[in-house]
């Protein structure tokens, strides 16, 4: 080996240690002044899944007639719609947290603490589960979900006082497939006519008369 491969092998074995201990210290500080988030779950799988099942946190009809004509100071409405949508109308009383800043700090006074009980509405109530379903995983509490959301309440409720009337199904199926059905094979068919056709009127055969046999 040459006296300049020597220098460099030297070189090399002299960084080598170097880079490592540099490394290992941006490591250790990333560990200690990463950002740590700010909220984390709280609840197990488990627990959530028995509080979507006991259907505890669901409000409907009947009392959300008493929380709006009675006035009850123990619930709060929260909508969970946008700012525009808010403005053009919403539950009296309401408090408008728009659904992408339910995780905004200052809104932790309102949707976690134990004074009162937040309603989560939206357009729909499928609009409200997933807010609920984040605001329990963290831990908040005292939330739960406005069956039918603003537009059931506002016909059904408001406007035509029929709160059994309603659906709370959202969800409709694109094609009405039991007509669809009906009208091919899988149902009695029709006969096809057109402009053109014609009644055709067929011959009526008339019976001959047997001869009479015998006499009086």
């Amino acid at each position: 080996m040459s006296n300049n491969e020597e220098k460099e092998y030297g070189l090399i074995n002299n960084i080598l240690p170097i880079g490592s201990i540099i490394f290992a210290v941006i490591i250790i500080l990333g560990l200690i002044f990463i950002k740590q988030p700010e909220k984390e779950y709280q609840i197990s799988e488990t627990q959530m899944l028995e509080k979507l099942l006991s259907y505890q946190d669901l409000v409907g009809p009947d009392k959300i007639m008493h929380i709006l004509f009675e006035k009850d100071s123990l619930s709060q409405l929260i909508d969970l719609r946008s700012t525009p949508d808010f403005m053009n109308g919403h539950l009296e009383g309401a408090i408008n947290i728009p659904i992408h800043h339910i995780l905004d700090k200052k809104y932790d006074d309102i949707l976690n603490q134990d004074k009162k009980i937040n309603i989560l509405y939206y357009s729909d109530h499928c609009g409200a589960c997933g807010p609920w379903m984040i605001l329990t995983q963290l831990g908040y509490k005292n939330n739960k979900i406005l069956l039918g959301g603003y537009d059931y309440v506002n016909e059904h409720i408001l406007k035509n006082y029929s709160p059994l009337a309603g659906n709370f199904k959202n969800e409709k199926p694109q094609y009405d497939f039991a007509k669809v059905i009906s009208e091919t094979s899988g149902g009695k068919s029709k006969p096809v006519s057109t402009e053109n056709d014609q009644p055709v009127n067929l011959p009526v055969k008339k019976k001959k008369k047997e001869a009479s046999s015998g006499g009086c």
